[in-house]
């Protein structure tokens, strides 16, 4: 146990045995020891998960004060300053190695794709999203970068189009940014939304929820008879219009957030759409149950519809969506290899994988 997380422990029982009054707290002198703990190990993880935990780190500090003087709010906040030590602690990067991972995955040592991934773990001694060689290569990638003076916003070329990017990112972050995103979408990626059998065909009305820059949408606009693009952070919004400014006829961007029912800017699908539906992508950041049950209709009604949902981000996503799918008649299928969830602690305690996509096709009426 690193020191910090000892001392936040120590502290924590304090105050839940009442022997620490909550005036006595020293709750700013807390929130810097934890900050400077996760800078002191800044270089010991990935950019990614760096700044993530740092994210968390803001998010969780958000809502204390240095006078809160409700004890059970403390005590949470205490806890989730743990688990951000914990995040940081020698004893959970030991267990990136092969002995660890093979005991855990120990009844799937057959299986070369979880096999690929712990020589991977074993080699580079630490735990990414993407365990694969081949995203390592793409960190490398040349990209170019291009300013627009009339929108002011930063774009890269794609495939005969020009993907923008949110008007505040400056170039290390674009360039960052798309190297991920085609490395996501290498063929050999548990990202990729291409997948045989499960692809857009020509001519189909298609639903992409959760936009974001756009790339699935250019990587069928050309085959598509026309596409909803749906996105809830207000800066895509804007690089979507530019990026689909030319696209008027075929490109509707909506702005809200995918959810079970419409209520201000929180949108069910069902409500949206009456026209036939043929393909629905989906990732919406761990919302994917929500937005579905908001889409029941569809996906009962639509005779022909085909679909990519992220099932990464919650733990019990792929079986869940996989129900959900099968139960509307639905044939399935998952991306080739696993995601690693390394934003959690399970990703290190339990050597945990996640299928990134769960695909789904309607069969045909007999």
């Amino acid at each position: 146990m690193n020191k910090t997380k000892e001392l936040l422990w120590k502290i924590r029982t304090a105050v839940a045995d009442g022997k620490l009054s909550i005036e006595n707290i020293p709750i700013a002198d807390i929130k810097q020891c934890v900050y400077s703990e996760i800078g002191v190990h800044q270089n010991t993880v990935t950019e990614n998960q760096y700044k993530s935990i740092l994210e968390s780190y803001q998010r969780l500090n958000a809502d204390i004060s240095e006078e809160e003087c409700e004890k059970d709010k403390v005590i949470l906040w205490l806890d989730a300053m743990i688990l951000c030590a914990d995040m940081l602690s020698d004893t959970i990067y030991t267990l990136a190695n092969k002995e660890y991972w093979e005991y855990k995955h120990r009844g799937h040592l057959q299986d070369l794709q979880v096999q690929e991934i712990i020589n991977y773990i074993d080699k580079s001694h630490k735990i990414r999203v993407f365990n694969y060689d081949f995203f390592d290569e793409y960190m490398e990638l040349p990209v170019e970068l291009y300013y627009d003076g009339s929108c002011q916003m930063c774009y890269v070329p794609y495939k005969g189009r020009n993907m923008y990017f949110p008007r505040r990112w400056n170039e290390e972050e674009i360039v960052r940014y798309f190297r991920s995103l085609i490395a996501e979408q290498d063929e050999h990626s548990p990202h990729c939304y291409r997948h045989s059998g499960y692809d857009v065909e020509k001519g189909d009305v298609v639903v992409d929820v959760g936009a974001a820059e756009g790339i699935f949408t250019l990587d069928i606009i050309d085959t598509a008879q026309k596409v909803y693009l749906i996105e809830a952070d207000e800066e895509w919004i804007e690089a979507l219009q530019q990026t689909f400014r030319n696209d008027s006829e075929k490109v509707r961007i909506i702005y809200g957030f995918a959810d079970s029912a419409t209520d201000g800017d929180r949108l069910a699908l069902d409500t949206l759409f009456t026209e036939e539906i043929h393909y629905i992508k989906m990732d919406v950041e761990g919302s994917e149950k929500a937005a579905l049950q908001g889409a029941d209709r569809l996906f009962r009604e639509c005779e022909r519809l085909k679909c990519a949902i992220c099932s990464y981000h919650c733990r019990e996503d792929e079986e869940w969506i996989r129900n959900f799918l099968q139960m509307r008649n639905f044939d399935t299928d998952v991306s080739d290899g696993f995601m690693c969830p390394d934003w959690t602690v399970e990703a290190y305690l339990e050597a945990e994988l996640r299928r990134g996509i769960v695909f789904g096709k309607k069969r045909m009426k007999e």
